[in-house]
């Protein structure tokens, strides 16, 4: 699916783009980016319109990831004509770190270039895994997929591969998102990018909660608000407490994360095949 094709397909749910999930979402990233660079509000604006207008890798660092955050199944959001792959959400959601890694490595600042790089090597296993195991609980890797949380006539194994992989995804977001010892900055043009990115990715992870407390019609837009900043505090805490230990510390902890992932796989494979040969 091209991007063409995707802003065709947003075309009778415009809102999604212009104001909820995408609208709102944007107007928090640029003030997020405005407040980590410590700088009024007005320039932090003008710098982002500045390039948004002028340059058009900056502009797809934040048009990608608002289509990305745009395309998410919120409750309250206009329904869409066809379920959309939690691939290509994030593929939408990744494009501004790939092109902060990629800027950093050939113009900027090498060293900072391979510190993403290294976190994005961090972050990649186990959120795949965490995919993957999410997949054997719900049947499908559509993004929708994620709201559909087990109830009672769910087998037994398969709400237990969703819960892990849930969780699993949650405790992959400090390298996913740069926060923590993983934390970096990144040039003003593609900051408000990367800071929808996080906000995107976020809010994949808080999915299965939204779905736990919307389920029987509850359509309170509290219910749809407080996973995501329930998250967002504990990850900020996470941020103010790590963000001074070392990187390859916690690099060596993850790697420990990604083989007890791939253990448990390899277990919920196991099971599946002996599910179906009995």
């Amino acid at each position: 699916m091209t991007i063409a094709e995707l802003l065709s397909f947003l075309g009778l749910a415009w809102s999604r783009l212009l104001l909820f999930p995408g609208g709102v979402c944007l107007i928090i990233a640029v003030w997020l980016a405005e407040a980590f660079a410590q700088r009024h509000t007005s320039q932090g604006l003008r710098s982002f319109l500045t390039a948004w207008l002028s340059a058009p890798l900056p502009a797809s660092a934040v048009a990608l990831p608002w289509l990305g955050v745009a395309l998410l199944p919120l409750p309250g959001a206009v329904a869409l004509s066809r379920p959309i792959d939690l691939a290509t959400v994030i593929a939408l959601l990744e494009w501004p770190r790939l092109l902060a890694i990629s800027t950093d490595l050939q113009y900027g600042n090498r060293a900072r270039g391979v510190q993403r790089l290294a976190a994005a090597l961090n972050g990649y296993p186990p959120l795949i895994l965490a995919l993957v195991l999410l997949s054997l609980g719900t049947g499908t890797l559509e993004v929708a997929g994620l709201l559909r949380i087990p109830d009672g006539a769910t087998p037994l194994w398969q709400a237990v591969w969703f819960w892990l992989g849930a969780g699993a995804l949650i405790l992959a977001l400090p390298p996913l998102i740069e926060i923590g010892p993983f934390a970096l900055d990144a040039p003003d043009e593609l900051r408000p990018g990367l800071r929808l990115r996080m906000l995107g990715i976020i809010l994949i992870a808080a999915l299965p909660g939204v779905a736990l407390l919307t389920r029987d019609g509850a359509d309170e837009w509290w219910r749809t608000a407080l996973p995501p900043l329930t998250l967002g505090g504990a990850l900020w805490i996470v941020h103010r407490s790590a963000r001074r230990q070392s990187a390859l510390r916690w690099a060596r902890i993850y790697l420990g994360y990604d083989l007890l992932l791939a253990l448990a796989l390899l277990v919920a494979g196991l099971l599946a095949l002996q599910a179906r040969l009995a």
